[in-house]
């Protein structure tokens, strides 16, 4: 038996295919479009047309932005300060997936009381990373996991050797870290036991000195003194004016004095590497010292203060000449 279709129902059929078949193509190409990786987040535009970060654009090929290492490369475009935000929900406090406790407190150093672990997640300034770039194993965020109550997460370093907050919390640290010492407590809670103990030779300063911890070896201290002592002012210069602000107001965070500076490079310092650091010192060697660029400015005699001069030597020039005549 043959099965007859009338024209009718075959054109009906095919218009019902081809809509089919143009829905289908069209949903393909949109979620396509969608889900094409971009070095920045939800596809923004990246913050510089340099070097560094135009080497990303090679790197999103053939990723879509759903993938691990899209993610991965969002996280360290933000890191590295190509984009302005990092990929949304990505990282967590907890390594193994966990879920973390909000309520927990996460002393920060921005605030007294510390700030609560829901709030801090959704600050992009958690998932800056510590020591590497692209991994969320290494973000504030997820080293603060035990804050959190994450389990398998513990704090092994700490400021203070006696395991103490130190004694001048609030006490502003621009030179090695630009934090106060609340944020230096901070930063040093999250650091591994083998970090924790390079730490204070890699950055070249004992910050524990300066924030008054307890627990301190004074005989190790002293010690080190004989071995290596850094001077602010070098090659025979000296601080001009001990009270002065080298330091400017809106500009930097804290605003410090020459005599500051002395002390932190005299007391805190601890290596070459510290003392010879231009990021810690730079400014205040250039304003400071009777060496640096900035004071020798100031000491350079000015045309009226040359006028001034010439004049008195003529004078003088004259009066020995009358003094000479008249014996």
């Amino acid at each position: 038996m043959k099965l007859f279709v009338s024209s009718t129902m075959h054109h009906s059929f095919l218009f019902v295919v081809a809509l089919l078949l143009l829905t289908t193509t069209t949903t393909i190409t949109v979620i396509t479009a969608q889900e094409i990786c971009t070095v920045c987040t939800e596809g923004n535009e990246m913050r510089y047309d340099i070097q560094l970060c135009n080497d990303l654009r090679p790197r999103t090929n053939g990723l879509y932005e759903t993938d691990t290492d899209c993610q991965d490369l969002h996280l360290e475009a933000y890191q590295i300060g190509c984009c302005l935000a990092p990929p949304k929900g990505y990282c967590g406090y907890c390594a193994d997936g966990s879920e973390p406790n909000f309520d927990g407190i996460i002393p920060t150093g921005d605030y007294v009381g510390g700030e609560n672990c829901f709030d801090y997640a959704y600050q992009n300034k958690a998932l800056i990373g510590m020591f590497s770039d692209g991994s969320c194993d290494d973000t504030f965020m997820r080293r603060a996991g035990y804050y959190c109550d994450c389990p398998n997460q513990k704090q092994e370093c700490w400021l203070c050797p006696d395991g103490n907050s130190p004694s001048k919390p609030g006490a502003g640290e621009p030179w090695v870290t630009d934090s106060n010492c609340r944020g230096i407590e901070y930063i040093f809670s999250l650091l591994t036991e083998d970090e924790c103990e390079s730490f204070p030779m890699d950055a070249g300063a004992d910050l524990a000195i300066y924030c008054g911890c307890g627990g301190l070896n004074q005989t190790e201290i002293a010690a080190q003194q004989e071995i290596f002592q850094c001077e602010l002012c070098r090659n025979g210069g000296f601080v001009i004016d001990p009270d002065a602000t080298y330091t400017t107001v809106g500009e930097d965070k804290f605003s410090k004095t020459c005599q500051q500076a002395d002390d932190f490079a005299r007391d805190i310092i601890k290596t070459p590497y510290g003392c010879n650091n231009q990021r810690y010192f730079g400014d205040a060697r250039e304003f400071c010292c009777s060496n640096g660029s900035a004071a020798t400015a100031l000491l350079l005699p000015s045309s009226s203060w040359w006028s001034m001069v010439s004049t008195v030597t003529s004078s003088m020039s004259l009066l020995v000449a009358v003094v000479v005549a008249f014996n």
